[in-house]
């Protein structure tokens, strides 16, 4: 029996907003874009959303990212923003907006906005209010929600829009409705294709095959199907996503890892794309966890120098 590959949805969310937060902003929350002043720039708050979040009881892992931005009256704000993945009827989300955001507010004691974007695909499940009442006294919290579902119907425009975020939304829908590995196949060849299409500058191209790559999950032999198809369009388009040697020594090394072990698994990778190892860096695969080796081999594929592999986990590699 062939095994499930699950996406990943959390990791793949939480970089590609670091990245694209004000294409985000431009694209699914239009009317609030105006409001802000983007010449000052923002700041993700990572750090800050710790210091509540690991207070959670909820047992769940949370894709949360808390924003500081400046509106166009001078005045500091943050936006909660909260990636729910799965649909529950036993889902906190409710309760955990209206704790997230009165935690912030206490934090910063300044209002916090909060936002939900639902990657679920039940579209009749939209939790939008938190309320408590006992003996009159009444505390409730209304929120707005982007439900990536609800873009479904706006297909061709998504493929003609030019802000980077629409390709994310074109990429999580395909995921949502490709059950069988060879539909995902097919998918994920066709929005990789896209990617080629729209030219982007070589930023956004790599971000973006990434974020592909890490949400449409393939398992092994389809993968060699899809390394190959994209061989074939680097040498027609004469552009490089990543090279066939790169592509292909890490795939066997993945194949490899069941039998020589994580660590020596990740060695073999940085052995085929960067040939000389620093023994720092030896050290630092010898003592560490599974999650950290994990995340590593990910960030692998798209790093320029084998610096780049180790930096801080939160960082997003593309250029």
């Amino acid at each position: 029996m062939m095994a499930k590959h699950k996406p990943e949805f959390d990791g793949p969310w939480k970089d590609i907003l670091d990245l694209y937060f004000q294409n985000f902003v431009a694209y699914c929350w239009p009317s609030k874009y105006p409001e802000i002043d983007w010449n000052k720039g923002y700041k993700m708050l990572d750090k800050e959303l710790t210091k509540i979040t690991r207070q959670s009881k909820t047992g769940q892992k949370v894709a949360d990212k808390l924003v500081e931005i400046y509106l166009k009256n001078g005045s500091a704000a943050c936006i909660l923003l909260h990636i729910e993945v799965e649909r529950s009827s036993k889902s906190s989300l409710p309760e955990r907006m209206f704790t997230y955001n009165t935690r912030l507010r206490d934090l910063f004691k300044k209002s916090i906005a909060s936002l939900a974007i639902l990657l679920d695909s039940n579209k009749n499940w939209r939790p939008n209010v938190y309320k408590e009442e006992l003996w009159g006294t009444t505390v409730e919290i209304c929120f707005p929600i982007i439900k990536i579902l609800d873009y479904q119907d706006r297909i061709p425009e998504l493929e003609a829009s030019s802000n980077p975020f629409a390709a994310v939304i074109l990429a999580q829908l395909a995921v949502m409705n490709a059950e069988s590995p060879a539909t995902r196949l097919k998918t994920k060849i066709y929005l990789s294709k896209r990617l080629y299409a729209k030219d982007w500058k070589e930023q956004d191209l790599l971000a973006l095959f990434k974020f592909i790559d890490w949400v449409i999950a393939l398992p092994p032999e389809f993968e060699l199907e899809y390394t190959e198809t994209i061989e074939k369009i680097e040498e027609e388009s004469k552009m490089t996503y990543v090279s066939t040697a790169e592509r292909v020594g890490i795939r066997k090394g993945l194949e490899k890892g069941k039998v020589i072990g994580e660590s020596e698994m990740l060695v073999s990778q940085l052995g085929v794309k960067f040939h000389d190892i620093p023994q720092k860096y030896l050290d630092k695969i010898k003592n560490a966890h599974t999650d950290a080796l994990m995340a590593w081999a990910k960030k692998l594929l798209f790093a320029p120098t084998i610096e780049a592999v180790f930096e801080d986990e939160n960082t997003l590699v593309i250029s």
